[in-house]
């Protein structure tokens, strides 16, 4: 038997061959401040993978264009992550902080919208990837054995996340239509007569 080290530090060489935890399909986590043994498609599970998702694509947005809004989606899905883990509430403070910090601020038309640049766009999928997650969270209802306050907490955060990603798209380079007949229009060169012709 050999010891590994590395990110192989849980893992055993044995006869040849590596065994690491988890390679049964269960994972020893930490849910709301409890140590569990879930199975990898458990939704508190998925919930963790959906907001480390939503933190690595924020953080590819910081290092391909960089910006106080990619950091600050990073910063959340972090928070997010580590309030499911801990159940400390003091983790929901830099959340609740930055989304008052933007409802203060007044956005452009809403509607549905074209990205006009990669900023924007990745911000959309950002948007996209929190409204994920939301909907992952959602399972952790059916759970017993979760504290309900705790899971209705996270859900509210993540809805007002979701908001917040959207108020960013809108606060940037985007093209707003009065309906989805114009979008669609847009988007197949339908429309002649209107700056959205050129929206890319």
């Amino acid at each position: 038997m050999f010891v590994m080290t590395n990110v192989f530090v849980d893992c055993l060489r044995i006869d040849g061959s590596i065994r690491c935890p988890g390679d049964g399909g269960f994972s020893d986590v930490i849910v709301f401040g409890r140590h569990v043994r879930l199975r990898k498609d458990h939704p508190a599970i998925e919930l963790m993978g959906r907001l480390d998702e939503l933190e690595a694509m924020a953080e590819w947005g910081i290092a391909e264009i960089g910006g106080e809004e990619f950091r600050n989606v990073a910063a959340m899905a972090t928070a997010l992550n580590t309030y499911l883990a801990t159940g400390d509430d003091a983790w929901l403070k830099p959340v609740k902080d930055l989304i008052n910090k933007v409802c203060e601020i007044d956005s452009k038309d809403l509607g549905w919208f074209i990205p006009r640049d990669r900023k924007t766009a990745l911000l959309n999928l950002l948007r996209v990837k929190a409204r994920e997650a939301e909907r992952a969270a959602v399972k952790l209802m059916d759970d017993p054995e979760l504290p309900s306050n705790k899971v209705r907490e996270l859900l509210g955060m993540l809805n007002q996340l979701n908001k917040y990603i959207a108020h960013l798209v809108f606060l940037n380079n985007v093209v707003v239509f009065r309906n989805v007949n114009e979008k669609i229009g847009a988007l197949m060169g339908l429309v002649s007569n209107h700056e959205t012709t050129t929206f890319i």
